[in-house]
C-alpha cells in the first residue's frame, strides 16, 4: 500500500513539471534549405549569444510576436526571440535571409519558420520542426 501511494505522489509531481521543448529528431526545411540538428542548436546558441549584443541592421535576435499563431513547442514560455538561421553557416550581421529559429529569452528552443511560403512578411512553420 505504501509503495502504490508513494508512486501516486511522484506521478503526480511529475505530471505539474513543465518540460521544455525537444529538439526536432532530424533534418528541418524551409523552402528549399535543409538544416541539421546540429545547424538549429548552434543558430540557437548564436542567438542566445547575441541577447544582450544584437547584430545587424534588424537587430538580431529580436523579439518573435508570433502574430501567424503558429505552434511554438515550448511549455510555459511566454517571451520569444527570432534569429537567422542560414545553410552558409552562423549568422554574422549580414543579409538575415528567410529563416529564423525560434527561442524563449532563458534559451528554450520553440520553433524553426521561414518567410518562404508565406504571405507579405509573415512566417510559416518549417518541415520536420
Amino acid at each position: 500500500m505504501m509503495f502504490a501511494a508513494t508512486l501516486l505522489s511522484l506521478a503526480a509531481a511529475a505530471s505539474a513539471v513543465v518540460l521544455p521543448r525537444a529538439w526536432p529528431s532530424g533534418d528541418v526545411t524551409c523552402g528549399s534549405n535543409v538544416y541539421s540538428l546540429a545547424d538549429v542548436k548552434a543558430a540557437v546558441q548564436n542567438g542566445v549569444d547575441h541577447l544582450d549584443d544584437p547584430i545587424g541592421d534588424n537587430s538580431y535576435p529580436h523579439k518573435y510576436n508570433n502574430y501567424e499563431g503558429l505552434d511554438l513547442y515550448c511549455s510555459g514560455e511566454s517571451d520569444y526571440n527570432e534569429f537567422p538561421i542560414l545553410p552558409s553557416g552562423l549568422y554574422d550581421g549580414g543579409s538575415p535571409d528567410t529563416d529564423r529559429v525560434v527561442f524563449s529569452d532563458n534559451g528554450v528552443y520553440c520553433a524553426v519558420v521561414t518567410h518562404t511560403g508565406a504571405s507579405g512578411n509573415n512566417f510559416v512553420s518549417c518541415e520536420g520542426d
